[in-house]
C-alpha cells in the first residue's frame, strides 16, 4: 500500500464548490464537464492530494456523510493561521484548533455543509507531501499539500474494521477517544503518517446512502501481487464487487462496505 488516494464526495453546486476550493483554499481544480466531475489536489493533481466532487441533484432533506471528516495537510502549525485569516476574510465557518496525535489541526465546512480539517505536516512523517500550487490566493509555502487523515463513520465497526484488517490488510495502528468522546481506530496506509491512516469512528446510528452511491475512499497500490492477492480474497468469499480497467493504466478493485461507503484498491502502472 502506498497511502490514502482520493475521496469522492456529492456537491449541490459544482460551480460554487469549485469556487470554494479554487478562490479561498486555493488548490488547483480540474472540472470534466462532460461527466459533471470535479477533481482538486495539489499542483499536479497526484494521487495522495485529491479531492473528487459529483454533482448531485436529488433531495437535500435526505443527505447524510459516511464521513466523520477529511483532512488536508499544510506544511506547518503557522499555515494554519494563514488559512484562518483566509476564512475570516470570506466568511467560512471553522473551529477553534485541536491536537490529534500530537498534531495541530482545526475543523471548517465547505460550501456543502462536509467537515473537513486543516492538520499540520510540521511534526509529521510517513507519507510525503505533494507539490504546491502557485495559481491561487495562498503562498505556496503555506498551501494544502496532500490528503489525510481520512475518518470515516461505521455503525458496525467490528464488520468495516475486518474488511480493511483481513481483507485489504490494512496495519491496525492504534485507537483513541475523539473530542466527542467517540471511540477511534486508526489504520495504517503504506508508510503511515497523516497521509496514510484511514480513521474507524464509532457511529451510532446507521447512514443513509445516496442511491447511486457517490462516496468513496481510494487506497493506491504498487505491487500487482499484493493487489492479485486481495482480488481473489474477495473473490473466494463472493463479496461483491466490481473490477475496473481505467485508461493510463489503472486498475481498480471497488468494494462497498456493508455500511454503504465504497472502498477502492487502486494499482498505478504510471506513478
Amino acid at each position: 500500500m502506498n497511502g490514502l488516494r482520493s475521496v469522492t464526495l456529492w456537491t449541490f453546486d459544482i460551480k460554487e464548490t469549485e469556487s470554494f476550493y479554487k478562490d479561498i483554499l486555493g488548490l488547483n481544480t480540474l472540472m470534466n464537464h462532460e461527466k459533471n466531475i470535479l477533481h482538486i489536489g495539489d499542483a499536479k493533481l497526484a494521487p495522495g492530494t485529491r479531492l473528487i466532487f459529483k454533482q448531485y441533484s436529488g433531495d437535500s432533506d435526505q443527505l447524510d456523510t459516511h464521513f466523520h471528516g477529511i483532512a488536508l495537510r499544510v506544511p506547518t502549525d503557522y499555515a494554519l493561521y494563514e488559512y484562518k485569516q483566509q476564512f475570516d476574510n470570506h466568511q467560512v465557518k471553522y473551529e477553534s484548533v485541536q491536537q490529534l496525535n500530537g498534531k495541530h489541526l482545526f475543523k471548517f465546512y465547505d460550501n456543502n455543509g462536509h467537515a473537513l480539517h486543516l492538520i499540520s505536516d510540521e511534526q509529521n512523517s510517513g507519507v510525503p507531501l505533494g507539490t504546491a500550487y502557485d495559481g491561487g490566493p495562498i503562498s505556496p509555502i503555506h498551501q494544502i499539500q496532500g490528503l489525510g487523515p481520512v475518518m470515516v463513520k461505521s455503525p458496525e465497526t467490528q464488520a468495516t474494521g475486518s474488511l480493511l484488517n483481513n481483507i485489504f490488510e490494512l496495519q491496525l495502528f492504534a485507537e483513541y477517544k475523539t473530542i466527542d468522546d467517540e471511540s477511534a481506530i486508526v489504520f495504517k496506509v503504506g508508510a503511515g503518517g497523516n497521509g496514510g491512516e484511514l480513521h474507524l469512528i464509532d457511529y451510532p446510528d446507521a447512514i443513509e446512502s445516496l442511491n447511486p452511491p457517490i462516496e468513496r475512499v481510494a487506497i493506491s497500490i504498487d505491487d500487482i501481487d499484493h493487489f492479485e492477492k486481495i482480488v481473489n480474497h474477495v473473490k473466494e468469499i463472493e463479496m461483491e464487487h466490481h473490477i475496473i480497467q481505467h485508461e493510463a493504466g489503472l486498475i481498480s478493485l471497488y468494494v462497498r462496505d456493508l455500511t454503504g461507503i465504497i472502498i477502492t484498491i487502486t494499482y498505478d502502472t504510471v506513478n
